[in-house]
């Protein structure tokens, strides 16, 4: 269960220059966590489905279809500008509710890949989160690259 009263987290926050960063409080508790960080919240504004780990850490280094996106831009750290990219964006816009796989689902209402970009910048700065929630996932995270190292170490 989820309270009112206790400690939330901001996840991030758009700048004057309408750049999206990390907030500093979600990078002390996650941050050393580096590329995990980037998928767990990925994972938060997607489905938990995996590619979705992608979301702010797209690979190709190119957004051709949102004009207003840079055009450029490569796996930035932690402390950099965060973007979300146009990939599941493209794919929502031509897509409509009922298509299948279900992750592909658009709203069939010939929006473009604008405004589901912008839909998930705005989740993305509005997300929040029990302080608590992210400790675990956090512990969890560590606990099992700790295990797979183990196992590597003894093979």
């Amino acid at each position: 269960m989820i309270y009112h009263n206790e400690p939330w987290v901001q996840v991030a926050y758009l700048n004057e220059d309408n750049q999206i960063y990390f907030t500093d409080e979600f990078l002390e508790i996650m941050g050393d966590l580096g590329w995990e960080t980037k998928a767990f919240v990925g994972h938060l504004l997607g489905l938990w489905y995996d590619p979705f780990e992608h979301m702010l850490d797209y690979a190709s280094g190119e957004a051709t279809v949102t004009a207003d996106q840079p055009g450029l831009f490569q796996r930035g750290g932690l402390t950099d500008p965060q973007e979300v990219v146009e990939y599941w964006a493209v794919t929502w816009s031509q897509n409509d509710n009922s298509h299948q796989p279900a992750h592909e689902a658009g709203t069939g209402l010939d929006l473009g890949a604008e405004w589901y970009r912008d839909v998930l910048r705005a989740k993305l700065v509005s997300l929040r989160l029990p302080r608590r929630l992210l400790i675990a996932y956090k512990e969890q995270t560590v606990a099992q690259i700790e295990k797979l190292e183990m196992m590597l170490n003894q093979q």
